[in-house]
């Protein structure tokens, strides 16, 4: 254990955490080594209560003087904390605040019990007992440090200690602990549990994320995005376009030329939201990410994986199969009502080169059979638009593209990529190693191989529907730089039309229940991470039926 104190990354702990081993070492994990901040309404009002108590530091009443977030350490346990309250009169005394009703919990007793041996240390005296008050309760109660608390806090801190160091992320709980969990979306526990066959019961609903995928498309030539107290405002010739609350804010896209000021951009960073530049023409510049996530671990691996051609060959050959087998529903599902032998004939083209996928021996080959595949369903996708559409379709074509179709096209595939671009940042890794695409300087590569599985289902999907909805006509386009585009009132349309695809509640074709394509896209890029460091056996495309 003396080795461990070599690495100064971790020469403290926090208190709290140190705690959460008792409740749930995966949590621990999570929030100690990957860096983890998620919050939900449990944590939010947690810290709005702190907030109200910390408005006054210190209390005197006649039988104590109580003050508030009190900061000790100690180099031997080697915790750091900050105490939520330090009671002193004949006594001292720590005094732990929680947000629920009053209840018994060891990890409680072992936080309670950490905070006074930080205590003891720093003022040279034993410490008998502390308090823990309950706020839905309004009471607290008293816990005695005995040996066997002491003991248990210092156990406590040695299997903290091991979690980090061995590298191996704990097993999921998968019980009741976990609703209401913060963390519940980045550790999957049933869905885990499912998949690697330690639970034959499949998840009954996902489990609630407080990332409700709101996003602020700023489309406006000469805007500017500037923060007012806790809202963001849009102006234009000072005239207030957009005034919604910070917290309302997830992702913020801006298009052309927009300007945005330093204090929105340092808020928006440091609260984790993404700034995504694209053109007028639909084009991705790049984002304004936060910085890095703490999650070295899943980078190391990716990059691992990445220098072996066997293990890449064999990701990239599931990204295209889930692209394959999507395309070939499209192509299912409308061909039910067109009965059109053309896409027959596509439908059964898909699948046998579906079954070659396998064969691919390297990924020329594999990227070969992809080429193949699109151009195929690409020969087809006329059919799929409806007669009344004054449009025709011959054959896709970008930078620029040469038509109205082409040009929705190419839209849904930037918004499409600065989606998954989010995605993989969230979860931790590089966005530009991947596996299907080149990794050329600058390009997304792994963001890239994500949106594969999606392009049918969501892109092609919304082109679809806003052509055959007769939602976007001939006056959403505008033809410039050899080029068709769409133009103001087009980019809205289908801002609006790419949202609501985004948010559009699908059956999980392995769990069964509903979710959002917008958490999907999470959802695969984390069950990938999980192959990639070994807690799961095999990555699962995303395929609907």
């Amino acid at each position: 254990m003396d080795e461990m104190c070599c690495d100064s990354q971790y020469k403290y702990l926090p208190v709290s955490a140190v705690a959460e081993i008792l409740y749930c070492p995966r949590n621990f994990y999570y929030r100690i080594v990957e860096g983890a901040k998620e919050y939900n309404a449990h944590l939010l009002e947690g810290q709005l209560q702190e907030e109200k108590r910390n408005n006054r530091l210190a209390i005197s009443r006649e039988e104590y003087q109580q003050n508030k977030s009190v900061m000790v350490s100690s180099e031997r346990l080697r915790l750091i904390g900050v105490l939520d309250a330090v009671e002193e009169g004949e006594d001292i005394y720590p005094v732990e605040y929680k947000k629920g009703e009053l209840k018994e919990s060891l990890n409680d007793d072992v936080q309670v019990c950490a905070q006074a041996m930080l205590l003891e240390e720093k003022l040279g005296r034993e410490i008998l007992r502390g308090y823990i008050y309950y706020s839905q309760s309004h009471a607290r109660r008293v816990v005695v440090f005995d040996r066997s608390l002491r003991e248990l806090v210092e156990n406590t801190i040695k299997r903290a200690y091991e979690i980090i160091y061995s590298g191996q992320i704990p097993q999921p709980l998968a019980d009741f602990r976990c609703y209401g969990c913060s963390l519940a979306g980045r550790c999957l526990p049933y869905e885990v549990n499912y998949l690697t066959g330690a639970d034959d019961k499949t998840p009954a609903r996902p489990l609630p994320s407080l990332n409700l995928g709101r996003v602020l498309y700023v489309d406006e030539p000469g805007a500017y995005v500037r923060k007012k107290g806790e809202r963001v405002q849009v102006t234009r010739d000072k005239e207030v376009l957009v005034d919604i609350p910070l917290c309302n804010l997830e992702q913020l896209v801006l298009a052309g030329t927009v300007n945005i000021s330093a204090q929105v951009i340092k808020l928006l960073l440091d609260r984790g939201t993404e700034v995504h530049f694209v053109s007028r023409a639909g084009k991705y510049y790049g984002s304004l990410q936060p910085a890095l996530t703490k999650n070295s671990a899943l980078r190391i691996a990716q990059h691992k994986a990445y220098q072996d051609m066997e293990l890449r060959l064999k990701y990239a050959v599931l990204f295209v199969q889930g692209k394959l087998a999507n395309m070939r529903t499209i192509l299912l599902r409308y061909n039910r009502d067109l009965k059109e032998k053309q896409l027959e004939e596509a439908i059964c083209r898909l699948k046998s080169l579906s079954k070659n996928l396998y064969k691919a021996d390297s990924l020329n080959s594999l990227m070969g059979i992809e080429g193949a595949a699109t151009r195929e369903y690409f020969r087809v996708f006329n059919y799929m638009i409806k007669q009344h559409v004054p449009f025709n379709f011959q054959q896709r074509s970008r930078r620029p593209p040469g038509d109205p179709v082409n040009a929705l096209l190419s839209f849904a595939y930037t918004l499409l990529t600065k989606d998954m671009i989010a995605s993989v940042s969230i979860v931790g890794y590089d966005p530009y190693i991947g596996f299907l695409h080149r990794s050329d300087y600058g390009r997304p590569a792994l963001a890239l191989d994500f949106i594969e599985e999606f392009r049918p289902i969501v892109a092609d999907s919304v082109v679809l529907t806003v052509l055959n909805k007769g939602m976007i006509n001939t006056d959403d386009f505008e033809y410039k730089m050899g080029g068709c585009f769409l133009n103001d009132s087009g980019r809205k349309k289908f801002y609006r039309a790419y949202e609501e695809r985004r948010h559009e509640m699908i059956s999980h074709p392995l769990f069964g229940y509903r979710i959002s394509y917008m958490r999907v896209f999470e959802l695969q890029a984390r069950f990938f991470a999980k192959v990639l460091r070994g807690e799961l056996n095999e990555y699962k495309p995303f395929m609907v039926r």
